[in-house]
């Protein structure tokens, strides 16, 4: 007789696709080694690229801090708590993504000038700084789920995000 397990539940995978998609930056990372890292790490490049890399990194770090956790807050309808809560994990889910994508944009644009500087070093920096980024404004933790919780509950409305409405 087998035993029943239970099915994940949404937060369990929206950490899953978030766990694989961060993945992607170390593996991309290791792949342009081979391309990039023909002689080890190779010469530091010139200062531009570097700047270019950590001024998206700000430009991201703001835009998640300022306008990542906005939305409109939910309106009081006759609907269950069980509507109000898939709700709330769909606005957080698309939100989550948004701030993936605005993280991950970080390690693209150092890509992207690792091959105009032909320089690993580029990419290593990207890499360095964007996980850390993702881990921090995108990954659906407690921290997050509170933020945006928050504004969802702006207008009274209990969310259920954290499984209890917000104090």
């Amino acid at each position: 007789m087998s035993t029943p397990f239970a099915a994940p539940t949404t937060q369990q995978r929206l950490t899953t696709v978030c766990a694989t998609m961060a993945a992607a930056i170390p593996m991309m990372t290791l792949v342009l080694w081979f391309v990039l890292g023909t002689h080890g790490l190779g010469e530091l490049p010139a200062s531009w690229p570097l700047l270019v890399v950590l001024a998206a990194a700000v430009g991201a770090y703001s835009f998640c801090e300022l306008i990542g956790f906005r939305t409109p807050p939910l309106e009081y309808s006759s609907r269950p708590a069980a509507e109000v809560h898939a709700e709330s994990w769909r606005r957080f889910t698309a939100s989550t993504f948004t701030r993936f994508a605005v993280c991950e944009s970080v390690f693209l644009i150092s890509v992207a000038l690792a091959f105009v500087a032909d320089s690993f070093w580029v990419v290593l920096l990207g890499a360095v700084i964007a996980l850390p980024l993702f881990l921090w404004e995108a990954w659906p933790g407690a921290r997050n789920q509170r933020r945006f919780a928050a504004a969802l509950e702006s207008g009274g409305i209990p969310s259920y995000l954290t499984g209890r409405p917000q104090d």
